[in-house]
């Protein structure tokens, strides 16, 4: 399927890890839409300083997800030493980052690894700087949409709904210390997280204390090894909930007030939005019966049909919400906004954005999946591709 403008000299680059899915499906989503090849430049090509000639005057430029492949992420750990070290920090140096096993769902340094990957994208876009050159989203925008603390401030500022934060908390007796409260729910999370990393949904009552996380421990060696579980342990002992909040802490942590969320045939909800040119297009609600509701940890997808009749007037409001949360992001073509809906289905609360949030696979749209609405979007926007 092809737009109505002149493709016969488009060139798109994309930017990826090419054996990953999320390369194959853009790739086809191109050829759907445009009828024209995808020169795929490898993440680990450009962290070793090969391939990294700029598109073609007029190119398009995609950056995908460096996920999917644990060389990649090596390379991006060593790609933040430098810029921790020019902070006074003390990273993993190069010989400690080849060591690390990095099995699937492996927690990493993501602190360092964020360092890394930011260093990266301002490469590259300093390298590819001609105004010829039209990014589907900036490499600025992505680093930016990676930072969990930056977003909630940009929509704080712009007077958007987000849940009650209590910041600079950096260990657990200080977390203990800065909320006295007898009764206290919270949420910790990586603030340079993905995939439901290094999540804790946190509560005490006087001196009962429970946590319910995403992470697994695993002792090998004699040292500790944190993946992510798809079923959420539940730690009741001070000991153990502290050592975890501590570790977590050396890689920077947000805490906020853990909210309630409205539920779906019993199990607590909240939504995947992706936001395409601003507007709110693919919709898909993450029902589950732990409070971690992403679709990596085996969530029960709610359709955007059932989503509307369940919501009802408060549907417009969302949409709303979401467009006005991506404008706070104007160079990020397309964004995954995660959107918390209370038991009340009236009050909303922001929790995330995602800057890689748009693969999901089989969700449609106008007819269109994510990739075949952003390259429409793109087209219609920016003119012939040409």
């Amino acid at each position: 399927m092809r737009s109505d403008l002149d493709v016969r000299s488009a060139f798109v680059t994309l930017v990826g890890n090419p054996a990953s899915r999320r390369v194959a499906a853009f790739v086809a989503a191109v050829r759907r839409m445009w009828g024209i090849p995808v020169r795929v430049v490898s993440y680990l090509d450009l962290l070793r300083g090969r391939d990294d000639d700029p598109p073609a005057p007029g190119g398009i430029v995609r950056i995908e997800s460096p996920g999917e492949c644990a060389a990649t992420t090596k390379g991006i750990l060593k790609a933040g030493i430098r810029p921790l070290e020019a902070l006074g920090e003390t990273p993993l140096d190069a010989a400690d980052v080849d060591e690390l096993p990095l099995q699937r769902g492996e927690l990493f340094p993501a602190r360092q690894w964020y360092f890394g990957f930011r260093s990266l994208l301002n490469h590259l876009e300093a390298d590819w700087c001609s105004p010829d050159v039209r990014w589907m989203s900036t490499p600025r925008s992505i680093a930016a949409a990676f930072d969990k603390l930056a977003c909630l401030e940009l929509w704080s500022a712009a007077g958007l709904q987000i849940p009650e934060r209590y910041p600079d908390i950096a260990s657990y007796d200080d977390l203990r210390r800065r909320i006295p409260a007898r009764h206290a729910r919270l949420f910790v999370k990586l603030r340079y997280g993905f995939s439901a990393m290094g999540a804790v949904a946190l509560e005490w009552r006087d001196s009962r204390l429970r946590a319910i996380t995403t992470v697994e421990v695993v002792r090998s060696e004699g040292r500790a090894r944190l993946f992510v579980t798809k079923k959420p342990r539940v730690l009741d002992r001070e000991l153990d909930v502290a050592w975890l909040i501590d570790v977590l802490a050396k890689e920077d942590i947000l805490v906020e007030r853990w909210l309630p969320k409205a539920r779906w045939q019993g199990r607590p909800f909240d939504l995947r939005v992706v936001t395409i040119g601003q507007r709110a297009c693919h919709v898909v609600g993450r029902a589950n019966d732990s409070p971690f509701t992403n679709l990596n940890l085996d969530a029960r997808r709610i359709s955007r049909e059932a989503l509307i009749r369940h919501l009802g007037d408060t549907w417009p409001e969302i949409e709303s919400l979401c467009a006005r949360a991506a404008a706070t992001l104007p160079d990020a073509g397309m964004l995954g906004i995660d959107l918390l809906v209370r038991p009340c289905l009236r009050k909303l609360a922001l929790l995330e954005a995602n800057a890689f949030g748009d693969f999901l696979p089989g969700l449609s749209f106008a007819g269109l999946s994510t990739y075949e609405m952003e390259l429409q979007q793109f087209s219609t926007t920016e003119g012939s591709p040409a």
